[in-house]
């Protein structure tokens, strides 16, 4: 999953888990699992990040498909998804959720996600800073582009093509 924070990544995942039955992976919820009083210290990112690539290489080694629900806004850190799957043998896809900076900041910054919030910033500025380092996909990655204000069951099994 890519897009902006509040573009609809988790709204999307939740879809796809429940047309396809791929396990959703959330870095937001498993972060809180981790650490009920999350600090978003660069030790606690790690920690999270290892964890999660750890479930998602025993997931895709099992058989499993997977929803990797968390800002890969990084062309480095969607490389590192991707070398996971060539590990495991699976193939990757990058489903990229678009939505309006105004209509993503909004929603990200919603009184119900300041939780996720790390103390030394504030909303506005958290958004911000993870919309400012968004490397769009290169031409090897091929997205599947999905309008982030159109998410529904129907519009995402009909862009996915899920039968």
């Amino acid at each position: 999953m890519f897009g902006y924070p509040g573009a609809g990544k988790t709204t999307t995942a939740e879809i796809i888990h429940k047309l396809t039955g791929a396990v959703h992976l959330s870095s937001d919820d498993l972060r809180l699992k981790m650490f009920p009083r999350p600090q978003f210290t660069p030790d606690e990112h790690d920690k999270l990040y290892n964890a999660l690539d750890d479930q998602t290489r025993q997931l895709l080694k099992d058989g499993k498909s997977i929803i990797y629900d968390a800002n890969l806004n990084r062309y480095q850190h969607r490389q590192e998804k991707y070398d996971i799957c060539r590990q495991t043998g699976s193939t990757p896809v990058l489903v990229w959720i678009q939505a309006p900076p105004e209509i993503a900041k909004r929603r990200a910054t919603h009184v119900e996600r300041q939780h996720l919030v790390p103390k030394s910033e504030s909303p506005d500025d958290m958004f911000d800073r993870i919309a400012g380092i968004l490397e769009p996909p290169e031409k090897d990655e091929h997205p599947i582009i999905l309008d982030g204000t159109q998410i529904t069951p129907d519009y995402v099994k009909q862009m996915l093509k899920i039968t």
